[in-house]
C-alpha cells in the first residue's frame, strides 16, 4: 500500500505543539502506511501570506493523490490560496483530500491583520477538481474567532461534506480541544473515500 502523506497546518498565533495537533499527529502515526508532518508556519502572531505560501512550497514539494491536508483556521485559507496558485501552474496536479476546521474565505471583521490572506480570491472550481471533491469542513456554531456563517459559506463554495458542531468555540485548547476524535475519524473517511474513487 502506498504511503499517505498528511500535513497539519496550524492557524494564527499557534505552533505545532498547540491544541489538538500533537494528539492528531500521534494518532495518524499509529496507523500503517501514514506519514504525518505538523508544519511550523512562520511568524504566526504577525502572519504574512507570502511567507506562509513559501513555507508550504518548501515543506510540501510534491502534491499527489496520496497527499492529505488538515488545516485549522488561518491554515485553511492559506492552503486554499496555495492550491489555487499551483493549479494555475499545473492543471494536472492532484491531492487526496482536504479537511478544513474553522475555515473561511472572506475577511474576518475582527481581524483586519489577516485581510491579505483573503484578497487574492480562491479558485473554488480548481480546488474541487484537484481534490476530486474529497473535502470536509468542520465548524462550530459559537466560534468566537471565525463567525460560523463564514464556514457555512466556505463549505458551500467547496461543495464540501460539512460538520457544524454546536458549542465548541474555535476548537482550541482553551475550548477543551487537546484531542479531536472527530477530525481523526473524518480524516480516515477522506482516505477511505479516495480509495473508492
Amino acid at each position: 500500500m502506498t504511503n499517505k502523506k498528511i500535513y497539519i497546518i496550524h492557524g494564527l498565533g499557534a505552533t505545532p505543539e498547540d491544541h489538538w495537533f500533537p494528539w492528531l499527529a500521534e494518532k495518524i502515526s499509529s496507523m500503517p502506511n501514514q506519514q504525518v508532518t505538523i508544519l511550523q508556519m512562520p511568524n504566526s502572531n504577525q502572519p504574512d501570506l507570502d511567507q506562509w505560501l513559501n513555507k508550504l512550497a518548501q515543506e510540501i514539494p510534491i502534491f499527489d493523490e496520496n497527499t492529505y491536508i488538515v488545516a485549522h483556521s488561518l491554515g485553511c485559507i492559506t492552503i486554499l490560496n496555495y492550491l489555487s496558485q499551483i493549479f494555475h501552474q499545473d492543471t494536472d496536479v492532484k491531492i487526496g483530500g482536504l479537511l478544513l476546521v474553522s475555515g473561511f474565505s472572506t475577511n474576518l471583521p475582527e481581524l483586519p491583520l489577516l485581510d491579505s490572506f483573503t484578497t487574492k480570491g480562491i479558485d473554488f472550481n480548481a480546488i474541487k477538481q484537484l481534490t476530486h471533491g474529497n473535502i470536509t469542513v468542520v465548524a462550530s456554531a459559537n466560534d468566537y474567532i471565525v463567525p460560523v456563517e463564514l464556514s457555512d459559506q466556505l463549505a458551500q463554495e467547496l461543495d464540501a461534506d460539512y460538520y457544524r458542531k454546536k458549542e465548541n468555540g474555535h476548537f482550541l485548547a482553551v475550548d477543551g480541544y487537546i484531542e479531536f476524535p472527530l477530525v481523526f475519524s473524518l480524516l480516515k473517511n477522506l482516505i477511505d473515500q479516495q480509495k473508492m474513487d
